[in-house]
């Protein structure tokens, strides 16, 4: 009797331990758009940086704002740098794969711009990549582009 009220405990508690454990996940985390990028310019100058909002994105961005919860977009004013955040939060996540390809169609449209404008700046687009992440869609053009990626998945 004793060696299977052992037998017993030693298999309920570890699947009573390991239960329990599951059940104290942190829900993800989806931080605002400007919150995202504040902090990348909390640590990385983004120069003549002017917002755009959701009314004059569509100048420079090819993303459907009907589909956009929020976002937040950082452009160099001065049109001297490539410099520019953007940050789309998507509706869904298959809203954020279609708005991936217009971002990705921005950057490589920058790519080719600023080639012959200001070689000595392409450094700030050769780091750049569109990154999704759930129904975000994300692109940090600036001195730092790994830096600016680094911050922004501390956010999630």
């Amino acid at each position: 009797m004793k060696i299977r009220n052992l037998l017993a405990g030693i298999i309920i508690v570890p699947a009573i331990l390991l239960s329990a454990c599951g059940a104290e996940t942190e829900p993800a985390k989806e931080p605002a758009p400007s919150e995202i990028t504040s902090a990348i310019m909390a640590e990385i100058e983004i120069p003549s940086a002017v917002e755009k909002d959701m009314d004059s994105v569509g100048a420079y961005y090819d993303v459907d704002t009907a589909q956009t919860e929020a976002l937040s977009v950082y452009i160099c004013g001065s049109g001297a740098y490539p410099d520019e955040l953007a940050v789309f939060k998507m509706n869904s996540p298959e809203q954020a794969q279609s708005a991936a390809d217009a971002v990705q169609k921005r950057l490589d449209s920058q790519i080719e711009l600023y080639r012959d404008y200001t070689p000595n700046e392409m450094y700030k687009l050769d780091g750049a990549e569109v990154t999704v992440k759930g129904s975000y869609v994300m692109l940090f053009v600036c001195s730092d582009d790994q830096r600016a990626r680094e911050i922004a998945e501390n956010l999630f």
